[in-house]
């Protein structure tokens, strides 16, 4: 048995350590302002996400050959007292494994496909520096079996989504878009803190073992199972504003404006399902309240109705995939709320692979329709063609196509709601901040400064 846990221990240090020795590496060098050629910088991505997923397949090959149902990997010693434990510790079972293979053979795609799509791209390095990020929180956020190390994941998972999307700077609409993204996913990380400090307050640890040990009916026999209960809405918070379920929905066709690589990898296969990823984790906790339980039911199929609506009524392909996306996400969390295990993980893996192709597929799609037109005609490509639509007339039609139209107001509610009143919240800080600063120093704030000063 001591041969089949140190095959173990290797292959998960080489799932996990992979990932971060490449935005280790890449991280230095953009830092530095080492111009690397592009050829050794998609080298070393595939080759390191390549890695990755041979852990990850050889832990696969060692759980089916030796009947290993779950296994737990610290890499270090972690702080740890009498009545609580903080750990950063990774735990393998079948829906870790799954979803990070599904994560890491995405990612393996997508860089191989990025290499040529970003070719010549002045942010080439600037690109894989953040991907590599992406893929090491994602590796993380998937393999963790605490809630501290998934909390750590989440983040990279977070930052480097919110700065690929505002990847242009140069243009004010991705940079614009990028901090509305970056806003509502500030929500989800203070949820999600929340909700590790009740976990911590009423288990006294955040192992994902031990929950799933107990299962719903274990933890309700706690006495702490209301905080418990209250860490269940905080999860259901961070991963409705992680999934764009209804009403946090607006940021997501906002983040089409990054590189078509990102749109696929984030927003249509992974970054998207990670909120489900983390319902699905701590399934025993939303089930412990069966009101929590029919809540995440009804916003699921809430989200998947309205974005069903809007998704008829988009006129570019991405908004359409966006749409289309976050239909099959909220069918994907109203089966988790229910209390499906294999499903909704199937659902997860079936939907990212087929959204991930489309996304790619889609820049090209316009030009493979203008070279069918050029072979067949158009008289003869119109037999094929659609159907086109025709305006809806009646009065309750005009309604819904105008609510379809404008996107169900999300858009205007993210402005009006959390984007403009989180960056005031932030304006008067800063004032306040600086106010202090200058009391403390035994400055007039009011009183201009000098030359000298300013100097």
């Amino acid at each position: 048995m001591n041969g089949i846990e140190s095959a173990l221990d290797f292959f998960a240090a080489m799932a996990i350590f992979s990932p971060l020795a490449l935005a280790f590496f890449m991280l230095l060098a953009f830092v530095f302002q080492i111009k690397l050629p592009e050829k050794i910088i998609a080298l070393v991505v595939e080759l390191s996400v390549f890695i990755a997923l041979a852990g990850i397949i050889g832990l696969v090959f060692l759980f089916l050959s030796n009947g290993v149902t779950k296994w737990g990997y610290e890499p270090f010693p972690t702080f740890h007292l009498e009545s609580f434990h903080f750990d950063f510790e990774f735990y393998f079972d079948w829906l870790s494994l799954s979803f990070a293979t599904l994560a890491l053979l995405l990612c393996f795609v997508i860089a191989f496909f990025s290499q040529r799509y970003m070719h010549r791209e002045p942010g080439y390095q600037r690109f894989f520096v953040l991907y590599s990020i992406f893929v090491s929180g994602i590796v993380i956020a998937s393999l963790s079996g605490t809630i501290e190390s998934l909390f750590v994941g989440w983040e990279m998972v977070g930052l480097s989504s919110a700065l690929l999307v505002a990847f242009f700077h140069e243009r004010i609409m991705p940079t614009r878009n990028g901090l509305h993204l970056w806003i509502v996913y500030r929500i989800s990380d203070a949820a999600l803190f929340l909700a590790s400090y009740l976990l911590h307050h009423a288990l006294g640890q955040g192992f994902f073992q031990a929950i799933l040990e107990q299962g719903s009916e274990g933890l309700a026999n706690e006495v702490s199972s209301p905080v418990l209960v209250g860490a269940g809405v905080l999860i259901f918070l961070a991963s409705a504003c992680k999934s764009a379920l209804f009403p946090f929905s607006g940021w997501l066709p906002r983040a089409m404006e990054g590189p078509t690589p990102t749109s696929a990898i984030f927003y249509g296969a992974l970054s998207i399902h990670l909120g489900a990823f983390l319902l699905l984790r701590l399934n025993p906790i939303v089930q412990l309240s069966p009101i929590l339980a029919w809540t995440v039911v009804f916003f699921g199929l809430l989200t998947a109705l309205v974005s069903g609506i809007i998704a008829n009524a988009q006129t570019d392909i991405k908004s359409i995939l966006a749409y289309a996306t976050l239909t099959q996400v909220g069918i994907i969390i109203a089966e988790i709320g229910f209390g499906l295990e294999l499903l909704p993980l199937i659902h997860i893996i079936g939907h990212a692979s087929l959204r991930t192709y489309q996304f790619l597929r889609a820049p090209s799609s316009f030009a493979y329709y203008k070279s069918l037109e050029e072979s067949l005609g158009r008289t003869n490509l119109n037999k094929y063609a659609p159907k086109g639509r025709s305006i809806p007339t009646g009065t309750l039609s005009l309604a819904i196509y105008s609510f379809a139209l404008n996107r169900g107001g999300m858009d205007s509610m993210l402005e009006k709601f959390i984007t403009k009143p989180f960056v005031q919240v932030f304006k008067l800080a800063d004032i306040f901040e600086k106010k202090w600063g200058s009391m403390l120093a035994g400055v007039d704030p009011s009183k201009p400064k000098t030359q000298e000063e300013r100097s």
